[in-house]
């Protein structure tokens, strides 16, 4: 299984929430933030796609907190909303986060 690079938070997910309408150096520079890429399986990648938490979440459940709160932290640090099925998603795996 090959390790890729993959967005976070969808290319295409930002495009519909509002990146549109974002200059093409803020697109350029959502596109390669740390913040929002992550070494991951493969296979994982392709599976994912270009799907929003709403119909795709890590296959890993122990991951899920963590990529509900870095998902989470990438919109509201470029001002995108989510959709509301994603966000009943993101709630429900943030919701699992271990206290403390």
């Amino acid at each position: 299984a090959s390790v890729q690079i993959d967005h976070i938070v969808p290319l295409a997910y930002a495009w519909d929430m509002g990146a549109r309408g974002w200059s093409d150096a803020l697109r350029k520079r959502f596109a390669n933030d740390p913040a929002n890429l992550l070494a991951v399986d493969g296979q994982a990648n392709q599976d994912k796609g270009d799907q929003p938490p709403a119909t795709w979440l890590p296959p890993n459940a122990a991951f899920r907190c963590q990529y509900a709160m870095q998902f989470i932290a990438v919109l509201r640090g470029y001002g995108l909303p989510v959709d509301k099925p994603s966000a009943r998603e993101l709630t429900a795996a943030a919701a699992a986060c271990p206290s403390g």
